[in-house]
């Protein structure tokens, strides 16, 4: 069995009849999301499950073994292990996290309640990483992403280089996920970071215009990065978020 990196463990928080399925980024861990579950759990009363996505909180070299598909499919079980126990049910994610939220949201449009996307990518970048994948030579592995953090002294849980294979999985994962947009009908909450170094302000206008969702708010965070579930916001988030699906039922 593949040795999970300490602090990457799934969690579950038991709590009332409302369940929250919160899910991290790619090459992240649950380590991004366990601040935010515990105060969604402790000040609101929500069930929270926080699954980890298979390839991850592992190596690099077991995420290179794994594709979309595996990551939306350890996202569907953490949601239908909620669907099943709980009266409603919620999605928030952080990043690809974010992206899944969004997939999830469309293709289960009946089942889920509420969403709230963090920073999530639907594609929309400077081209930087599409030329990356079009390049003969390409490497197997990039320097990672992680810890795009405003906050000092604080460190995300992630792996330090990215799988290039793992790459192309998550931009077609994204291109698959920004087609589906207008299926989603739930109520939006879209979180973005205004200086984000990793996933552009513009991936929250463009979800934001696409959604099919007849209530749907942005959230613009001033003093947090990419990983604004660890950083000055996080407390902002765990408040916005709560209250948003707490006004849902």
């Amino acid at each position: 069995m593949t040795e999970i990196l300490k602090g990457a463990e799934p969690f579950m928080l038991e709590g009332d009849d409302r369940g929250i399925l919160l899910l991290h980024g790619f090459t992240g861990t649950t380590q991004s999301m366990r601040l935010v579950g515990e105060g969604l759990h402790v000040r609101f009363g929500f069930t929270v499950c926080g699954p980890r996505l298979k390839g991850h909180g592992t190596s690099p070299a077991d995420m290179e073994t794994t594709g979309y598909r595996d990551w939306l499919a350890s996202a569907e079980e953490g949601l239908h292990g909620l669907l099943e126990t709980k009266r409603k049910v919620f999605v928030a994610g952080l990043s690809m996290g974010g992206t899944l939220t969004l997939n999830l949201g469309a293709r289960f449009a009946d089942r889920i309640s509420g969403i709230a996307p963090i920073n999530g990518a639907i594609g929309v970048f400077d081209g930087g990483m599409a030329e990356l994948l079009c390049m003969p030579d390409m490497p197997a592995r990039i320097p990672g992403v992680g810890s795009d953090i405003k906050a000092a002294g604080v460190e995300e849980l992630a792996y330090p280089e990215v799988p290039t294979a793992c790459l192309q999985q998550l931009f077609v994962l994204m291109a698959a996920t920004r087609d589906l947009l207008p299926r989603i009908t739930a109520p939006a909450l879209v979180i973005q970071a205004r200086e984000d170094h990793v996933v552009p302000e513009a991936n929250a206008h463009t979800i934001l215009a696409a959604l099919g969702s007849g209530e749907r708010q942005l959230l613009l965070l001033d003093e947090s990065y990419h990983v604004a579930t660890l950083d000055n916001d996080k407390d902002l988030i765990i408040d916005r978020i709560g209250r948003f699906f707490t006004a849902l039922g």
